[in-house]
This record gives structure tokens, sequence and C-alpha cells, in this order.
């Protein structure tokens, strides 16, 4: 699959405003237009509310889902004499048998109908790579657009998925994309009626303050997104190089069944030509990559003065030759591991949770490595793939051991995370191949992936996997919920049963977008458990529309701005837009960073060695420091910083703007009579609870008028637990990395997150097996296994120690808690590392 652009796209259009503006983005993105494919609705015979004889016999589309029926009419007129492009339509044959938000194919589904579509588009251009849609929030639409490209080996283009605010979407629709719309179709009485409003221009409406006094009294989506109006393009000046349409004879139709509901019937239109351009269209908007484009991410502009505010000090440009940094970093030393027999470590925890850890290949395999030597290059990376295979099979057997309370026995589906770590980054590609085989593609679990070095790993192996699993989970998201009466599994019965607390959600958006980055590899953005728990895959720094890694402007390090800074302040961007994305099911959506209960974040060699690049070039020839120093503390104190700020602005995401659900959003309605005390910190009414009653009882929050007196503990309770750790490599060759545990919104709104003071405790490091075991210390994380120390040191006699620290941050009495652990090992006891363990050592045991 290819998401870097330059990808032959065909547009997938309704003749509507979304699917025209998100075909428009793709071409501001560098893809290329080869055709466009339409869905045309089958008709259904219906008496017209017109007067006239001659209307009686007017029909309406059978109603879709999945997909626009209204103005179908016309789209032939759009693509083939407006744009001048190949027209490919077909009839919606099938009808919605499959209505729940997983699909699963179906032989008579109109899903099926896209799938068929598409088929023939690529007999006839087998050079197509990608479709564009015009889905905004709907996951109903998204999902099944993403199965139909999956199964055609298709990338889905979604630029405009939760892209903005639906009254900054319409203003970006109608200003940035020029595109002049009629409403054809709607439903949304007492606000829209078929009569007054089909027809009318929608720039009008915005305009003249219809759409926002309907926004304000009922609450409708300004641009149409929850199904309150439908439009017809007549105009689009980037795309309609040819012509505009011009309605010449319509009529309004009423569903009398459906009060409110009608249509604009087209019952003649033409194109009135324009003059030809010199240009094609389509290199015309290749030309406009650099135009700005309504978005919710930051530029490297906004971020780099981020950055500048938290990193404080300007530095000097940097070379970019790498050669200084081989007098910065010592030359790494391997490490002197027993090779053993290694079995994995189980914990079974309450509510049907398991932990696996430490699972590795059993018995170690050959350590022989060249640096020099290519060919051995591709042997270590087939036998990582063969220490895979061996972790999959002790794997499946251990899932084949675990009980159930249920009557069928625990599968890989019932995983929701995965940890993969990795000698070399390199060894990713060959096994994600068969990690996708086992885990598969429809609702994966999330993932997080990291390379911590050469003979790193016990024993010198190449690859270790934790993985977190929820018993039944995955047959939870598999069994429908009309076949909820049908199952015999009385655990699963109670579950799908429990409405307010779902036991599992997966968000997995497979469409590039310019939300949050689409998932590169078979795993999902984040699992939720049972509406309290999220579980965040690792997000790097990557620009989700482009998916390539932010990097500075020409004068950013003039400014002070790193890289890996920007990396990893877009990675918690990244992660804050997910969690914005996030619906719990318990109808309270989005989510924030300060919901974080625990997270880890990674940095590569690449980020230690710009910084150390930077101090040097920032000493100059006079600089009095050693430049074999390594900048650890400026490392830990910058991520510090970048971090905390993000975590304290929630990474510049606004949450529930996208949903019309933020503050802000809630204070444009500040005439319906509603106090806005009852509006929780997040613009939520009641806090998403059905009355205020039930709020303040669930949440012990006081009324408006009383007092609260802050304490002394209120920072440290607020505080949460970081681990930054430096690693030797991260995918796509990122410096920064961020993983994350969190809260839903739902639980942190009404129980209250603690975090509990610092557990610290040195023990002597004889032999891990005696190690005495703590009931106030959560250390015990399933490995057990220590760096041996080198054998060459003349201080090799002293004893050793280790240091454990343990923090944990929880929600609610008995709600769920995670721990962050820090073992560090001290080789001599005297507290501190000496010169014989080099950088190599460090990223190896501070972790």
């Amino acid at each position: 699959f290819c998401w870097a652009g330059n990808m032959k796209f065909v547009a997938l259009l309704s003749g509507g405003k979304d699917s025209i503006y998100a075909t428009l983005l793709a071409l501001r993105h560098g893809h290329e237009l080869v055709c466009c494919a339409h869905l045309a609705p089958r008709r259904r015979r219906l008496s017209s509310s017109q007067d006239d004889d001659h209307h009686d016999d007017e029909d309406l589309e059978e109603e879709s889902y999945m997909y626009q029926t209204a103005g179908s009419e016309a789209v032939r007129l759009q693509v083939e004499e407006c744009m001048g492009l190949p027209f490919y339509v077909r009839e919606i044959r099938g009808k919605s048998r499959n209505t729940s938000l997983v699909y699963e194919e179906r032989g008579h589904d109109e899903v099926e109908d896209l799938f068929h579509l598409l088929q023939t588009v690529q007999k006839s251009h087998p050079e197509i790579e990608a479709v564009s849609s015009g889905a905004i929030l709907s996951t109903y639409q998204r999902t099944r657009i993403e199965h139909v490209c999956q199964r055609l080996r298709l990338t889905s283009l979604s630029y405009l998925w939760r892209m903005s605010s639906q009254r900054a979407l319409l203003d970006g629709i109608l200003d940035d994309g020029g595109i002049e719309a009629v409403l054809v179709r709607v439903a949304c009485p007492p606000g829209l009626l078929p009569q007054k409003h089909l027809n009318r221009n929608l720039r009008s409406l915005r305009d003249d303050g219809t759409l926002d006094d309907l926004h304000g009294r009922w609450g409708m989506h300004p641009a149409g997104e929850g199904g309150e109006y439908e439009t017809l393009v007549v105009d689009c000046p980037a795309l309609f190089r040819f012509g505009r349409l011009k309605l010449e004879e319509v009529v309004v139709v009423c569903d009398e069944s459906d009060e409110g509901v009608g249509i604009l019937r087209i019952r003649k239109c033409r194109v009135e030509k324009k003059m030809e351009k010199q240009e094609s269209g389509n290199e015309s908007e290749k030309g406009n990559g650099n135009k700005s484009i309504t978005s919710h991410h930051y530029s490297t502009t906004a971020l780099k003065g981020v950055v500048d505010h938290v990193a404080q000090s300007a530095k000097s440009q940097l070379p970019t030759s790498n050669s200084t940094m081989q007098s910065t970093i010592p030359k790494s030393i391997q490490n002197r591991v027993i090779r053993s027999i290694h079995l994995p470590n189980v914990r079974i925890m309450k509510g049907g949770l398991c932990h696996i850890s430490a699972l590795i290949s059993p018995i170690a395999c050959d350590n022989n490595y060249s640096n020099n030597n290519s060919n051995d290059k591709v042997d270590e990376a087939e036998a990582a793939v063969r220490e895979f295979l061996t972790i999959t099979q002790m794997l499946q057997t251990l899932l084949s051991r675990l009980t159930s309370s249920s009557t069928s026995s625990i599968t890989p589906q019932d995983i929701i995370y995965v940890h993969l770590y990795l000698s070399e980054i390199s060894h990713f590609a060959k096994i994600n191949r068969h990690y996708q085989q086992y885990f598969g593609t429809h609702l994966p679990p999330s993932r997080s992936c990291v390379a911590v070095g050469h003979r790193a790993l016990p024993g010198g192996r190449r690859v270790m996997m934790d993985c977190i699993l929820h018993c039944d989970s995955g047959r939870y998201l598999r069994t429908d919920a009309k076949d909820e009466d049908s199952t015999t599994d009385s655990f699963l019965q109670r579950a799908m049963a429990n409405h307010h607390h779902p036991l599992r959600k997966v968000l997995h958006v497979q469409s590039l977008s310019t939300w949050a980055p689409v998932c590169i590899g078979p795993y999902s953005q984040a699992n939720v458990l049972r509406s309290s728990l999220v579980f965040l895959a690792g997000m790097i720094g990557l620009i989700p529309e482009t998916m390539r890694l932010i990097q500075s402007d020409g004068d950013d390090y003039a400014e002070g701005a790193n890289d890996w800074e920007l990396e990893l302040h877009q990675s918690w961007r990244n992660a804050a837009s997910v969690l914005d994305g996030l619906d719990d099911g318990g109808g309270v959506a989005g989510g924030k960073l300060e919901d974080c209960l625990g997270g880890l974040v990674y940095l590569s060699l690449g980020a230690l060695e710009e910084l150390s690049l930077s101090s040097v070039k920032g000493r100059g020839n006079g600089g009095g420091a050693n430049d074999n120093d390594i900048p650890w503390e400026e490392l830990w104190s910058r991520a510090n910083s970048i971090s905390r700020h993000a975590v304290s602005c929630n990474g510049g995401v606004v949450m529930g703007k996208v949903d019309g659900l933020s503050s802000s959003e809630s204070n444009l309605n500040s005439n319906n009579g509603i106090d806005p005390t009852l509006y929780d910190e997040d613009g939520m009414l009641y806090g998403g609870y059905e009355d205020e009653e039930t709020w303040r009882e669930i949440s012990g929050s006081l009324p408006a008028t009383a007092t609260v007196t802050a304490t002394a503990n209120d920072a440290s309770e607020s505080e949460t637990p970081l681990l930054a750790v430096c690693l030797a490599e991260l995918p796509m060759k990122a410096k920064a990395e961020v993983e994350l545990i969190c809260a839903s919104r739902r639980a942190a709104s009404c129980l209250r997150v603690v975090t509990s003071t610092p557990c610290v405790q040195s023990i002597a490091a004889t032999n891990p097996a005696n190690m005495p075991v703590n009931a106030n210390m959560l250390w015990d994380t399933g490995y057990d296994f220590v760096p041996s120390q080198n054998n060459t040191s003349e201080s090799n006699t002293m004893p050793s120690s280790i240091q454990i620290t343990s923090v944990a941050r929880s929600v609610g009495h008995g709600c769920a808690s995670v721990s962050t652990v820090m073992a560090t090992w001290i080789p001599h006891g005297d507290g501190k590392l000496d010169d014989s363990f080099e950088s190599d050592d460090l990223f190896d045991l501070d972790i």
C-alpha cells in the first residue's frame, strides 16, 4: 500500500458537496483523478403532494443507509460534461441487511454493489490505487468503504473524516472549495421544509443565518451530517472546468408517510459551457499543493512556536553530516547474556483481563552476526521471522489452556493490545506479514512496536512480545445485536444485554484523512474496555494526510526547534485526536490527554544524536565541556517539558469540537434558556447524564454556588506518570513515539482520578528468583532477567543492586489502575554507573 501521495484514484461521487470537496482535497494532496463512480438508486412509486395532475406519478428513491440518492439524475452530467472524465454507474440492487457498525460480507447487502462497481472500474483502469469518498463523521459509512477497499487492495482516501467542526467544514466547502450547491433533499422538520427550502442555494442559507439559527434552536448539524439535508453541486470552479449545471425544470416531491421529508426531482437540466482552460484540472490542482487547506492539524510553523516555548534556548544551524556524532557517543559494547530456555509469564486478573509477558523463543538462536556482511542482515531478518512464528505457536498453546467463563476457547481475537519488541526495526516488514496472518485485519488489537537494539533482548533473541487480552471480547465484537437472543453463552448474553457499558469497542480507521494517522499495519488506533479503559496504539510524529514525519522548516534550527521535538509534539497531538474520536457507547464521546493513567515516551538514538550534535555546535571550539558527554539530562528535561505542555493543552486539540460538543460550541446556544452552569468543563449538559440530580450524585460535584478549597495534594493527584525511554530505533525512522493507557472521558468525568505517591525500593541483585516481594511494590511485571556485568571490569566483585520505582494512577475506587514501574540496575552498589558501561547499556537498563 502507498500513502505518500501520487496515487491514481477513482472518486466515489454522490453529486453532493461532501464527495466533491473530498475529491478536491485529494487532488491538492498530490493524487491523480482518473475517473468517477456513482451508485444510482432504484425508484419507488409515490403520489406527489402537488395539486397539478402532471406530477401525480413522481417517485422517490429507495432509502439507503449508505448512499446519497437525491440528485442522482445530474451526476453523469457533472462528471462527463462538467469535469470531462470517464463515468461509471451501477444501480443499487441490495438492501441494508447488515446494519451493525462492524460490517461482514453478505450476499445481497447494498455494500456489495459498491464492491462490484469498483471491481468494474478496476477492470477498465488497472492503474487505480485509491478511492476517495466524502465520509465526515459516519463510522457506518467509513468502515464499509474501508472493507471494500481492503478486499480490492485499494487505499481509502477520506480527507473530510473528522476534519473540523461542522460549521468550519461548511465554510471550507463554500469558501475554500468555491462550491455552489442547492438543496435536493430535506428531512429536518420543523426547521427545513420541502416547499420552502428545496432548490435553495446553500451559500445563501448560510449567509442569511438560516443554518446557524436552526443549529441554535434545534441542534441541526450546519453541514447536514445528521441527514438534515442533501445537496447537488452545480459548480466547483476547480473541478468543473468545462461547464456548470443549470436546473431548468424541477419538482418538489414529498413523502406523505414521513412528514417533512421531501426531495427535488430534476426533470430537466443542462450544462452551461465554460471557456476551456489551457491546463488540465489535475495538473492545476497538483500545482496548488501549498494552498491552505482547512484542517485541525498544526502547521510546522505553529508547532515550532510551541516547541520554542518549552525549549527556551536557541540553537545554531545543525550540520547535515553525522560525522561529529562519532566522537560524541562512545562505541557500544555487547551485553553478555546467558542463553537459556525462557518461559513466558502469565497473569490472570479480575474482570476477564489477562497479561502475557516476555513471550520469546524458548531456545535462543545462534547470535553470529557481522555488521560488514549484508547477507547476514538478510539471515537475521529470516531468523527473526522464525522466532516470531515460534512465539505465535507458544501463544496459541497458552490461549488454548486458559479457561474462560464460556464454553468456547480464548482466541487471538480476544487480544486487545500487543507490545512487539525487535532487535532491529528492519525486521518489521517481514514479521508484519506473519503478524497479519495471525491476528487478522478485522478489528485487530492495538499495538506498539519498537527496536531495542542488537543483542539487547535476553539470550540475544531478536523478537519479544507482550499481549493483554480480555476473555470473550473478540466474540462480543463479532456478535450482531440481532443475534443476541440466539447465543447460548450466558456470559455473552449478559455482555450483550449491558447497553450502558460495552464490553469492548475498537477504533480502527484505515482511511487517509486529516484526523489522525492511518494504521501502518494490521492494528487499531484504540481499544476500549467496559467504557472505562482506553489502550492507545503507539503514536509517532506523522502528519496524517501525508503519512510523512513532520519536519522543521528551513530556519527552525536557528529558533531552537529540533526535529525530534516537533515529532514528539505531533505524536501527542495525534494521540489527542484519536482520543477525541472515541465513542465509548455510553453517550459520552471523546477523550482528553489529561485522562491518561500512564504513558511511555519513546525517544530514539536519532533524537539523542540530534540533541548531541546541537550541543556540540552550540559550544563551538571554545566549549569547555567534554565532547564525550551525553546530554541525558537535557534530553529528559526537554521531553518532559514538551509532554507536560501537550497534556495541559490536550495537544492543541479541542475535545468535542468536531462533534459540536465543545464548550465553545455549547456557549453558542446561550439563548436556549439553559443555565450555563449546568454544563461541565467540557461543555456537556449534565456531564453527559440524563438530568442534573443524577450528574451531581454520580460525580459528587457541588452546585455552582458552593466553593471548593484546593488542597496541597491536588497537584500530585493530577500528575500523570510518564516514563521516558531511549531506544535504538522506532518505526519509519521516527525519533519520538507516545504510548498511552487512559481512562475514558465517561469514567474520568464522574470518577476521581488519583496518582499515588511513588514507592522506591533497593534490593540486592544476587539472584532475581530470590528477590523479596514487597506488598507495596508493584514491580513484578514479568521481566525477571538482569543484564550480566562486564566480566572485564576490575570492580566486578563489588555487589550490585536494583532500584525499583513504582507509581500508580487509578480511576474510581477499585475501577481501574495502571502502574508504571522503572527498574534501574546499579552495577556496583554505589548509586552510580561507572565508565565501563557505555551508552547502549543505559538504553537497556533504565527501563
